[in-house]
């Protein structure tokens, strides 16, 4: 049987942009992970805090608007004394910016880092570990995509599952809290909220998709990365709280960047500036509980360049174990 035009041809079709190669690998690995069920399960139980959630921030939108009725203003007048209510009257924007930046940190720090924990354990691993396996990187690399194309669509996947269960609860919350906030007023004064939502999500999914990368491109089984990430999340923050107790480095200030969590927390906790929202509130002594677990010693300054390190070292070790096997 005869052949027509052997040899070589230029390629005539749709040519992605070189700044877009990364997307195919994004797009195949998020429609992969979704087809787990505990991962689709994880993702709906982070947007269940909105229905016990979402009347929470209706009344304090309600809360903090000074034109309120004159019940809600004694139900805050109860709950929180007499001098918050007259600074709520006074300034308004400074009271209310507070309170949504108070109320919110508290949302996003807790459950969410938790629910995101256990995201990444489920999807993370097998994202280099399985190319590993496979050796499969010579698919990728006889196409135009570089070593940083294939890092950053393997990070997309993580790091959009991550902002899911992180970011998009937080969102979906404060939309709603401004659909039913009394005046335009609130949109204006707590804009920079939502800036702040952005940035703290961020501190967490950056690091943690970047931490489990690097852990799924040192071996070729997943399980072993899993368990490496296990592991991390829960023997960091044991070790904090074992320091914490020894009565020599109660009040050092560097156990905590031992425990990725708890330096997640205090980056956030510092983004959103709750120290000081609490001092303009005046909770230190009516609330010591809450006050207590929302403020601490710990330097948003030094987690944020302790994360930043953590993550640009993950990334060149991840660059280096993708290199090795194509190396000869």
């Amino acid at each position: 049987m005869p052949l027509f035009q052997i040899g070589y041809r230029r390629y005539e079709g749709e040519r992605t942009s070189h700044l877009m190669r990364w997307w195919p690998i994004t797009r195949t690995g998020l429609t992969i992970a979704w087809r787990s069920k505990l991962l689709r399960r994880l993702v709906y139980v982070s947007f269940l805090p909105f229905l016990y959630f979402g009347w929470v921030f209706f009344l304090i939108g309600r809360a903090t608007d000074p034109s309120a009725d004159p019940e809600i203003n004694l139900i805050i007048a109860d709950l929180l004394g007499p001098q918050l209510l007259d600074q709520l009257q006074n300034d308004p924007a400074v009271i209310r910016s507070a309170v949504w930046a108070i109320v919110f940190a508290m949302f996003g720090t807790h459950i969410q880092l938790l629910l995101g924990a256990l995201v990444a354990a489920t999807v993370g691993p097998p994202l280099i570990a399985n190319d590993m396996r496979s050796r499969s990187f010579l698919i990728y690399f006889g196409r135009p995509v570089s070593r940083l194309d294939y890092v950053i669509g393997k990070a997309g996947v993580l790091a959009a599952l991550l902002a899911a269960v992180t970011l998009m609860p937080s969102l979906l919350l404060y939309v709603f809290s401004i659909l039913f906030s009394p005046s335009i007023d609130t949109l204006v004064q707590t804009a920079p909220i939502a800036g702040t939502m952005v940035l703290a999500s961020l501190g967490a999914v950056l690091p943690g998709a970047l931490i489990v990368l690097a852990l799924s491109s040192l071996t070729r089984q997943p399980r072993f990365a899993t368990a490496a990430w296990i592991a991390l999340c829960t023997f960091g923050p044991l070790m904090h709280t074992i320091l914490q107790e020894t009565r020599e480095l109660k009040d050092n200030g560097w156990s905590f960047l031992l425990s990725l969590p708890h330096s997640i927390r205090a980056l956030q906790l510092g983004l959103y500036d709750v120290a000081g929202r609490v001092e303009v509130l005046g909770l230190q002594g009516d609330m010591d509980g809450l006050v207590e677990g929302l403020t601490s010693s710990n330097s948003p300054g030094r987690a944020a360049a302790w994360l930043a390190t953590v993550s640009v070292l993950a990334l060149l070790l991840v660059l280096r174990r993708v290199e090795a096997p194509t190396r000869i």
